[in-house]
């Protein structure tokens, strides 16, 4: 039997947000452009036999967070400090129902829109990052959802000069 190597991602989601783990959720693909997780729809189907309108948000909002989780990820280190992320606000449209699996793809922002955030993130301890998600299926976008990410530096307290984010 081969050996198949789990993304820390997706170990970091089943450990950290049981949600995720009892959704299902999966890392298909993760590299420069996008991140893109999936999930089973039997674990996420509502009472018409479609996927669950919040496993369908959650699955994106999860999405966001990975690409936010994953560029910190790349910020750690031995001088650096540990840093927490939480959804600030979001919105979904939701277009189509999806009557198969649960497929989320979130792009990564642009190189700009990084400097950006690490630049703040650098100068105040604290940082906020909008990012769009899709639940996609046979090439159609089913649901968008839009969330705004904010990342502090673990242990700082608030004040007033931080509340930019």
């Amino acid at each position: 039997m081969k050996a198949v190597k789990v993304p820390a991602l997706e170990l970091f989601l089943h450990e950290m947000i049981p949600l995720a783990k009892a959704m299902g959720v999966g890392v298909e693909l993760s590299d420069d452009r996008a991140l893109v997780l999936t999930a089973p729809k039997e674990q996420n189907r509502n009472s018409l036999n479609t996927a669950f309108g919040g496993s369908l948000v959650s699955l994106a909002t999860l999405a966001g967070y990975g690409v936010v989780w994953e560029l910190m990820r790349n910020e750690r280190s031995a001088a650096r400090p540990e840093w927490s992320i939480v959804v600030k606000e979001s919105r979904a449209a939701y277009r189509k129902p999806v009557l198969g699996d649960l497929r989320a793809i979130c792009e990564r922002p642009a190189h700009a829109a990084i400097a950006e955030f690490k630049e703040a993130l650098s100068r105040y301890g604290k940082a906020k990052l909008k990012l769009r998600a899709s639940i996609v299926e046979n090439g159609q976008t089913a649901v968008e959802v839009t969330a705004a990410f904010v990342v502090t530096r673990s242990g700082l307290s608030p004040t007033p000069s931080l509340s930019r984010a």
